[in-house]
């Protein structure tokens, strides 16, 4: 009898303690939940303030140019992201090595529910890596055209240019672009290694029967006109350039080459250095200006030989 009282006593004892150390546990965990869920919510808001302000900053440097600005735009965002990302990992990281088990156990399974989402994380890495494209760029990916304005984590945000490879113009969609095609699709970029300045080409097809000498005469006048104001300042910018890639020196006077496409045609090809954001703008008023030329080329040739005239007078009467 007296050591079934024992017994009984020492039993209430034990569950007494149990009980007592499960509430010490209990308050101890919610104490030390609070804290960090305040410590958390209190860092983030002080990194976004501090983000927002820096934003404010540069929004408001006017002497910047605007493809600066939002080149540093995203960069203090992606930065941000990454910050808050790593406070919050150190002050939940004794959480986090608690439930490292079980998310090894459903890791199997998270790669193939994310395969996207983790492709498109190993295609910014890559891209920044490459530092091929960024912003400002006018870039072509799998036949999309356009200029990148903005990047992230999953992918880029593009202006879209075109019809086709030929059209320099807006046209007025927003495409945006998942990091994961960069891992496997072919990346054009139209300015990455000239940057201000870059080499544009003008193709103007020639009838065989036509003075083809007089047209590229005038086509070669047209782009020499065109690219005066600037050429010694692309120049400048271009051997900078090269001498940075360990690049031979361009020769960026204009020239143009003919390419007999058929026996009843040719094609005048001309290159010049043009600014990067006036390609479309430039290559108008040189196509303009070479068809003015031509047109005051053929009537002084008619004016000169006016039997040429009387002779097509005759066949159009005829």
């Amino acid at each position: 009898m007296f050591f079934e009282i024992a017994y009984s006593i020492s039993t209430m004892h034990l569950n007494n303690d149990l009980i007592r150390i499960g509430r010490k546990m209990q308050d101890w965990f919610d104490t030390v939940l609070t804290s960090k869920l305040f410590s958390t919510a209190v860092l983030i808001a002080c990194v976004l303030i501090i983000r927002t302000y820096i934003v404010h900053l540069i929004r408001t440097k006017w002497d910047l140019k605007p493809t600066i600005r939002r080149q540093w735009i995203v960069r203090v965002r992606n930065v941000t992201f990454f910050l808050v990302f790593g406070v919050a990992a150190v002050v939940w990281l004794e959480q986090l090595r608690t439930i490292a088990a079980s998310i090894v156990v459903i890791a199997a399974a998270l790669v193939i529910a994310t395969k996207e989402f983790l492709l498109n994380i190993v295609g910014f890495f890559y891209r920044t890596t490459a530092k091929f494209v960024t912003i400002g760029d006018r870039i072509e990916v799998d036949g999309t055209r356009g200029d990148v304005i903005d990047q992230n984590l999953m992918g880029i945000t593009l202006l879209e240019i075109g019809p086709g490879d030929k059209t320099h113009q807006y046209t007025g969609l927003t495409i945006y672009l998942p990091n994961s095609l960069f891992l496997s699709a072919r990346v054009k970029n139209e300015i990455y290694l000239w940057s201000d300045y870059v080499f544009h080409l003008i193709t103007i097809p020639v009838k065989s029967g036509e003075t083809w000498y007089s047209a590229e005469k005038a086509l070669f006048q047209a782009a020499s006109e065109a690219c005066a104001p600037f050429i010694e300042e692309a120049r400048g910018a271009m051997t900078s350039q090269a001498l940075q890639h360990s690049l031979e020196e361009p020769n960026i006077e204009p020239r143009v080459q003919i390419q007999v496409v058929d026996p009843e045609k040719y094609n005048l090809v001309v290159r010049l250095p043009v600014p990067s954001r006036k390609r479309g703008r430039l290559e108008q008023d040189i196509t303009r200006r070479y068809l003015q030329l031509l047109g005051e080329s053929s009537e002084q040739e008619g004016v000169k030989d006016p039997s040429r005239n009387n002779k097509r007078n005759v066949e159009e009467r005829g």
